[in-house]
């Protein structure tokens, strides 16, 4: 298996690839400018003489030393009486003819700038036109170049091997050396912008781990670790978001299930009670029949709280399908309330109608629909008196169907108004009838459907439910 790299190692490859292009740069970079240079600063003029005679030209007015004349620099040409005979430049100085004295004081540099000796020289022996020798003497001020002596050790001669190995040998181990330690100390410094991150974010995952979701990581200033740990962050408030809707939920069952026992409960002990004493004990026709009609009574209620429950439990289940048809709402809904209509009328409601003309067509299923808006029919039903008007409006609105049931009767207490969504939660005032799971089966079935449902009231509408639902 192949081993892997940690960030110090990985860092450390990367740096050297760094400096290795680095490198290949600057030598690059060192021969690109020195060409730029001369070629367009000093337009190929030397700027040094290693061997002065290539300046020299026999016809001395193509002799070349642009660049010495620009920094105040001059040519002689001397005959061999040491006469001077020829001057290419501007000459700062009274000397037409030279002693060997002079010529050896200008090319020697042990002497420093003063005012009776302020020239360096070079002198080249050259041939003239005729084949006559003359000194050709470069001269410039001592104050602007500097004359060494340079020993530059060469591969090329077998006397110079050994000293040209030593020190370039010592050269090239010293660029390595500097190298390799400005490497370590480089990766050492920049391993701890990231490793110092990543040890945080590793005791955040660890906190995690032991489901502390309160956790919350603070890792650098690097925009791709500030990334991870906003990500991270994000993450680690989801899952505390989870566990507390995990909290809730859990009480919810736990609570659930309470009720479910208490309420099943009841009709199970009166059915048994009743069973019993018309099995056991000698009891007129009459009351015979009252008891039986107690616990048929209260086998239907608990039959609708079974079904309610069973109904309740698919609608939270992920995996139930609706059964979803295109329809005309508006139609369908008339209909709805048309089975309503004589039961209303019966108990001395009033009805106020108002749903759009125009067919409103989106896809539902009708057969939930209908349970989620009889129960709150039903509930105005059960909880008002007659007189009571019940009113009930549909429209489109930008594409969203939105269904208003209202009435103005006695309104839903303010102590379970904020939980009447809520599974068996009950008016007091008739606290024994129903399941007290309607309005939560009729807003799991609006969920469902991607809709949302809001009980709000009025000086004019005491119970008003706004359903929407998109198209």
């Amino acid at each position: 298996m192949k081993k892997k790299f940690d960030v110090k190692g990985f860092l450390i490859i990367n740096y050297l690839i760094t400096f290795a292009i680095l490198f290949v740069v600057l030598k690059l970079a060192s021969v690109s400018t020195y060409f730029i240079v001369q070629k367009i600063i000093y337009k190929d003029q030397p700027l040094a003489y290693t061997n002065l005679a290539s300046a020299y030209n026999k016809d001395f007015d193509k002799i070349k030393i642009e660049f010495m004349e620009k920094i105040g620099g001059w040519a002689e040409v001397i005959d061999e009486n040491k006469k001077v005979i020829y001057i290419k430049g501007q000459k700062k100085d009274s000397i037409m003819q030279y002693t060997e004295q002079q010529l050896l004081e200008l090319v020697s540099s042990s002497e420093t700038y003063s005012v009776e000796k302020p020239y360096l020289g070079e002198i080249a022996l050259v041939e003239g036109k005729n084949g006559e020798t003359y000194t050709f003497l470069l001269k410039i001020d001592k104050r602007k170049i500097s004359h060494k002596i340079v020993y530059d050790p060469s591969f090329y001669e077998k006397e110079d091997i050994a000293i040209a190995l030593k020190i370039k040998g010592i050269g090239y181990l010293f660029i390595c050396l500097y190298l390799l330690l400005g490497i370590y100390v480089y990766s050492r410094i920049s391993s701890r912008f990231i490793t110092k991150p990543l040890r945080g974010f590793v005791d955040g995952i660890k906190k995690m781990k032991e489901l502390d979701y309160d956790t919350r990581v603070n890792i650098g200033e690097i925009k791709e670790l500030k990334e991870v740990e906003n990500e991270f962050n994000k993450m680690a408030k989801r899952l505390q978001e989870v566990e507390e809707e995990k909290k809730k939920t859990d009480e919810s069952k736990k609570r659930l299930l309470v009720d479910i026992s208490h309420d099943l409960k009841t009709p199970i002990t009166s059915i048994q009670g009743f069973s019993k004493l018309v099995l056991e004990e000698n009891i007129t026709l009459e009351k015979q029949e009252r008891y039986l009609n107690i616990i048929h009574d209260k086998a239907v209620y608990s039959a609708l709280l079974i079904e309610d429950l069973f109904q309740l439990s698919k609608l939270e289940d992920s995996g139930y399908c609706l059964d979803l048809k295109e329809n005309n709402f508006s139609e369908w809904l008339r209909c709805l309330i048309g089975e309503y209509y004589e039961e209303f009328r019966n108990k001395g409601f009033k009805l106020e109608i108002n749903i759009s003309e125009q067919p409103i067509l989106f896809k539902f299923d009708a057969k939930l629909m209908k349970r989620a808006i009889s129960n709150i029919l039903s509930n105005s039903l059960k909880y008002n008196e007659a007189g009571t008007t019940v009113g009930i409006s549909c429209c489109l609105e930008n594409r969203v169907v939105r269904l208003k049931l209202s009435d103005d009767g006695k309104g839903i207490e303010e102590d379970i108004k904020k939980e009447i969504f809520e599974p068996f939660v009950k008016s007091k005032e008739k606290k024994s009838e129903g399941s007290g799971l309607g309005l939560a089966i009729t807003q799991k079935i609006i969920d469902r459907h991607d809709g949302t449902i809001i009980l709000s009231s009025n000086s004019k509408e005491k119970t008003l439910f706004d359903i929407y639902l998109p198209t």
